[in-house]
């Protein structure tokens, strides 16, 4: 057989997969489109790079192959831009089951009412403010990204508007948020780094610190440095406020 011909065999499948691999993709394309919208969020960052709080859309069904997908698309907004719940009433009494729910839009949108009510009703959310930050903790740990980030904005909220008052809750949310931050899904992180801000800028720094200690010997070298940024912008906060306090004394 000839040099010829045996270049001629080694080009055959080559070209055999190349026409696999494009029916393949095809075939893909609708998949790889859905799990980005659900889960990857990068194409969605570089749009609402600096917005704050999500809601959510539905838009169109796809259909592929017999089978219909529904599309989600979340937008993210800030917390100035929240509108206030329609109807509260019915909102809060299906509050805690949304948050608990299986479907994961029903969660973001539980979550989103609860930053709504943290800024227009704040007293009437203090009734059940333990149980949902107990079920904001579970989001936190949803392995979808959507949910996650959610979470991670309602919680920098529940700091705003309740201050000290979270102190006693605030273990779970803090551990689960300097995780956040130190993982390289960048705009999850970059969320928890906004929530742990509004943590130490809203919670007395005299509760907050011995909270934060044990963080700084942790065994994640990430965790450790989250922790140490948190501390440096509580300190000067302490400082400040002993200061005072002796000018008053």
């Amino acid at each position: 057989m000839s040099g010829k011909a045996l270049r001629d065999l080694n080009v055959l499948p080559a070209s055999g997969l190349d026409k696999n691999s494009d029916i393949s993709g095809k075939g893909n394309l609708a998949k790889s489109y859905i799990e980005n919208i659900n889960d990857n969020g990068h194409e969605l960052q570089k749009k609402n790079y600096t917005l704050f709080s999500a809601t959510l859309n539905k838009v169109d069904i796809v259909r592929s192959n017999g089978l219909e997908t529904v599309n989600t698309e979340v937008e993210y907004i800030d917390s100035e831009s929240l509108a206030d719940i329609a109807d509260v009433d019915a909102s809060f009494n299906t509050l805690l089951a949304r948050l608990d729910s299986k479907d994961w839009v029903s969660t973001c949108e539980a979550l989103n009412n609860v930053r709504q009510f943290s800024i227009y009703h704040k007293q009437k959310l203090l009734e059940i403010l333990g149980a949902v930050i107990r079920l904001i903790v579970k989001s936190l740990k949803n392995p979808r990204s959507a949910v996650c980030k959610t979470a991670i904005m309602a919680s920098a909220d529940i700091f705003k508007a309740y201050n000290d008052i979270v102190i006693d809750s605030i273990d779970p949310l803090l551990v689960q948020l300097l995780l956040k931050s130190s993982q390289d899904k960048r705009f999850v992180c970059e969320a928890a780094e906004v929530a742990l801000v509004s943590m130490t800028t809203w919670v007395s720094p005299m509760l907050l610190l011995p909270k934060l200690l044990p963080y700084l010997t942790n065994k994640n070298p990430r965790i450790r440095a989250k922790a140490s940024m948190c501390l440096s912008r509580s300190v000067p906060r302490l400082v400040s406020h002993l200061s005072f306090q002796n000018h008053s004394c």
